[in-house]
């Protein structure tokens, strides 16, 4: 409860690691698991900005460590790698790409590999793009579940489809109160907690049945890879992260800026996600130009699909 580990894996070259470099001048936090160290190596962004993986991620990805060395990076600012010692001003999205990078160069000089395979989610997905368009030659494949390309208009779709839902189901206080907000940006952050309780409320949120975050937290308190010291530290990496990094997310748009990747690209995406609603991404994907691309679609999910329909996603990765 009070202290951190790894489970060690039972396999003669494998490897289990709860480590922390220096990434960017800061502390940084990586899990490392994999059945054989020769496999390839996958990297997770994760998303929020601020919802790291490493504390509720272990069930979730034992059948891809047979196929790959599995690495989790909190980011800076997030989960085991926040510390109120860390400057605000270092919370730019430029800052957390080179932080991706200097991670990506650390595992490709660690496991002698040219190139990695790199998993996006939501916030992680901008970092993940920007990353294969600025050096393709790092990376064998993206994976982008629940793709971002405009946040201001994902989240102004977003709105609009839930209030859509409010009037299709006549939830009349529902009505009133996405009305007197009004669309986004909000500069309170009320708002935006009424608007996440109707992307649950209509079965849009973190997940379609309503059930994940309650699953997500039993594992978290059950982690051994937090302490319960690191589950207080995850809560505050998400309000710092977010507190610090969400004016300027909001000015990203990234089909001004990328238009063809020369990585192969996959994206997975939620059918009933309300959060990143995937029609915020088709367009983009559609006139993407790239010689191997693929889109998706997980039936059964919202805003989660790596989670919610885990044995698809690792089947489909465990493929590449």
């Amino acid at each position: 409860m009070f202290s951190r580990k790894t489970i060690g894996i039972r396999r003669e070259n494998a490897i289990a690691e709860l480590k922390s470099i220096s990434v960017g001048g800061v502390e940084q936090w990586l899990l490392i698991r994999g059945e054989d160290q020769s496999l390839p190596v996958l990297l997770f962004l994760h998303g929020g900005p601020g919802t790291s993986q490493i504390g509720i991620i272990a069930d979730y990805q034992k059948e891809l460590e047979k196929h790959f060395i599995v690495v989790n990076w909190d980011q800076r600012g997030a989960g085991l790698s926040y510390s109120k010692k860390i400057p605000q001003e270092s919370m730019k999205v430029d800052r957390l790409l080179e932080d991706t990078f200097e991670v990506t160069n650390y595992l490709r000089k660690e496991y002698q590999q040219d190139k990695i395979y790199l998993v996006g989610h939501s916030w992680g997905t901008i970092l993940g793009l920007l990353a294969i368009h600025k050096h393709p030659e790092w990376y064998h494949h993206y994976i982008g579940v629940s793709q971002v390309i405009s946040v201001q208009k994902t989240e102004e779709l977003s709105y609009q489809l839930v209030l859509e839902k409010a009037k299709e189901q006549e939830h009349q206080k529902a009505i009133t109160r996405l009305n007197e907000m009004g669309k986004p940006p909000w500069s309170n952050m009320k708002n935006d907690r009424i608007h996440q309780k109707y992307l649950e409320s209509f079965r849009g949120g973190i997940s379609h049945d309503g059930k994940l975050i309650y699953t997500l937290i039993k594992k978290m308190l059950k982690s051994k890879e937090y302490s319960l010291f690191d589950i207080f530290r995850f809560v505050k990496g998400q309000f710092f992260s977010m507190h610090n990094l969400i004016d300027e997310m909001r000015r990203i748009d990234l089909s001004e800026t990328i238009q063809s990747v020369v990585v192969p690209i996959t994206l997975m995406m939620g059918r009933h996600d309300l959060t990143t609603p995937p029609e915020a991404a088709r367009e983009w994907f559609d006139s993407l130009q790239a010689k191997n691309k693929t889109w998706l679609w997980f039936e059964n999910s919202a805003h989660s699909p790596l989670f919610e329909e885990n044995q698809r996603f690792v089947d489909i990765i465990s493929k590449l």
